[in-house]
């Protein structure tokens, strides 16, 4: 790495900057006197806004606080004094170990309350070292994922103490309390982690339905859940200030109003996506996920296994709901920081359970954990190869990606059956389209057709599909080649005479247009027709000069896959890129006057 803050953690750290250099929480001087490499002083949505939350600057402000008042940015040049970058930003950010080191103590802290001593230890050391909570605890320091992890094992740490019936009864004020003060931490850590309120909510549901027949019983609840959301507010405030004063909403997105998409979440692909998916890349939450199904079956953890599912639901339902569901830059999984403190627990569960089995069974016991025992190498490898500078912050093809980490998943293997770790959703994939498993980890990961958040201007790379580059064939069948060639010079697929298959994952749903880029093979000429969804959209003729242009009817296109089939008659084609175009007007123009209103608003 070109240093520890960079992307998105610059601009997270900027939270400590102006608290220690300006005082404040906003970022008008910070960004006349630091680098603003995104533009997000004149942001579309905002002027000088900061879309991340300030809480994990808590850990960061401290030291970059001692630095400030002990001169060590005297005689450095004028941004690095100013603690903007260099030395005192790359000093700062180390607080995020110290985040990471407690957050692996909550973990130890939760797991002994339900499991053996040493499964307690054993979850959380291999949960600590093996989820990407190790990589940004100690290598990607200015992202806030390690603040966060910590934040939502507190919140867990004090539903699952004060959960408890005969607790409630005896300290009433202080359990609400405490839970709504460390849910408004974890939240200052990072707003998604709000859905965290399930467990709480369900807790005060459940001791409303008790208490629904004594008035004043109910009445006192009532209070108690009030005291509740009072105290997660209190703590929450300097979030909320912050949007009020940008957008005049305490509860606004500042990324715009299509970061999420509820409607559209790709939770499958969040979770089993070669690309960038939580499972492909940490696959030490397969066992976690069975220590939760473990707890949840045995009556005196039923509560706590059930509570880490529902985290687990509800925070892939979100993170697949978020615009760039990849996670854009960073260690895949790193939206999945809400899980990292429930994953030691679930691991503890695990280890146990492997130690009763050992009694009863031991060759069984002795499988289960050979396979667990080799995802902790597995892990380290994948954090160690990530750390050494692979780029996934754009929309490559995910066997590249793949392949440039594990080093040992040979091209025949992958060819063969795909990738083993994506097949609760390659295969069923696989089944539906009538493709090989390995089309999953193409079409599976990011998608096409890929428009700004904010503007909704299409970008360009991000919908043209390259028909010739060999770790692109996911997309095609039907009459198109296997494999890819050079005619006339370029790289292509030919396409022969009847029908050819493309299946385009489509991250924008309204696709307006298509155009071919190839030539005809031979001397005969080609025509091509295209199908949408089962849709005809019409037949041109392929001239000399390589393209056609092809009108597609609104409404026909949608989030997902969609299936477009290539009628080919006269000669084959070599297909050389397929570029998707907008409807016209374009989603951008309806959106700049949106953005222009909500400036004036504001």
């Amino acid at each position: 790495m070109p240093g520890t803050v960079h992307g998105d953690g610059y601009y997270t750290y900027l939270w400590a900057r102006t608290l220690v250099f300006d005082g404040d929480v906003e970022f008008h001087d910070d960004y006349r006197v630091c680098p603003d490499p995104w533009g997000l002083k004149d942001a579309p949505v905002a002027e000088d806004v900061n879309y991340w939350n300030l809480g994990p600057a808590l850990f960061w402000a401290p030291i970059l606080a001692w630095q400030k008042w002990t001169g060590a940015g005297d005689g450095r040049p004028p941004q690095e004094a100013a603690g903007c970058t260099g030395p005192l930003a790359e000093r700062s950010v180390f607080g995020s170990l110290l985040a990471g080191l407690l957050a692996a103590w909550i973990g130890l802290l939760i797991a002994r309350r339900h499991v053996s001593g040493r499964a307690a230890w054993a979850g959380a050391f291999i949960g600590t070292l093996t989820t990407p909570l190790a990589y940004y605890a100690t290598t990607m320091l200015s992202y806030g994922h390690a603040a966060s992890a910590l934040g939502c094992g507190l919140a867990l740490y004090a539903w699952d103490r004060w959960r408890d019936p005969s607790a409630h009864d005896e300290r009433p004020w202080r359990a609400w309390i405490a839970m709504g003060a460390a849910l408004g931490f974890a939240m200052l850590m990072r707003s998604q982690n709000a859905v965290m309120v399930v467990l709480p909510f369900a807790t005060w549901a459940m001791g409303a339905w008790r208490r629904r027949k004594d008035v004043r019983a109910l009445g006192w609840h009532a209070l108690h859940g009030f005291a509740f959301l009072a105290c997660l507010v209190v703590v929450f405030a300097p979030q909320m200030f912050y949007w009020w004063k940008l957008t005049g909403s305490p509860f606004a997105i500042s990324q715009g109003e299509h970061y999420i998409r509820w409607g559209a979440p790709r939770i499958v692909r969040a979770l089993f996506s070669t690309g960038n998916g939580l499972f492909p890349w940490s696959p030490i939450f397969y066992p976690a996920f069975v220590g939760w199904v473990i707890l949840a079956r045995r009556k005196p953890t039923r509560a706590l296994g059930l509570g880490c599912l529902a985290l687990f639901a509800v925070d892939s339902y979100v993170v697949g709901a978020v615009y760039d569901w990849w996670g854009s830059i960073g260690y895949p999984g790193r939206r999945y920081d809400m899980l990292f403190v429930p994953a030691m627990v679930g691991l503890a569960a695990t280890v146990g359970a492997l130690g009763e089995i050992a009694w009863r069974r031991r060759g069984s016991a002795l499988v289960f954990a050979g396979i667990f025992a080799a995802m902790i190498p597995f892990t380290f490898g994948v954090n160690d190869a990530v750390a050494r500078g692979m780029r996934i912050d754009t929309a490559g093809p995910a066997p590249v990606k793949w392949g440039w980490v594990s080093g040992r998943l040979h091209e025949a293997v992958w060819k063969a059956v795909g990738n083993p770790l994506a097949w609760p959703a390659s295969l069923p994939f696989a089944l539906k389209w009538g493709v090989h498993p390995r089309a999953w980890d193409v079409l599976g990961s990011q998608e096409l057709f890929y428009h700004d958040h904010q503007t909704l201007v299409r970008r360009e790379v991000e919908s043209t599909l390259r028909v010739g580059l060999p770790e692109n064939d996911g997309y095609f069948g039907g009459t198109f080649a296997d494999e890819p060639e050079r005619v006339a010079g370029r790289q292509a697929r030919v396409a022969r005479k009847g029908s050819a298959r493309i299946l385009l994952p489509l991250h924008w749903p309204d696709l307006g247009g298509l155009i071919v880029r190839g030539r005809p093979v031979g001397d005969d000429e080609a025509i091509l027709g295209l199908m949408v969804n089962g849709i005809p959209c019409g037949s041109r003729r392929l001239l000399r000069s390589g393209e056609v242009r092809f009108q597609i009817p609104p409404g026909i296109t949608d989030h997902g896959i969609n299936e477009l089939w290539l009628w080919v008659e006269g000669a084959p084609v070599a297909v050389e890129t397929l570029e998707l175009l907008d409807p016209d007007p374009p989603p951008s123009v309806e959106q700049a006057r949106r953005n222009e209103a909500l400036r004036e608003s504001r």
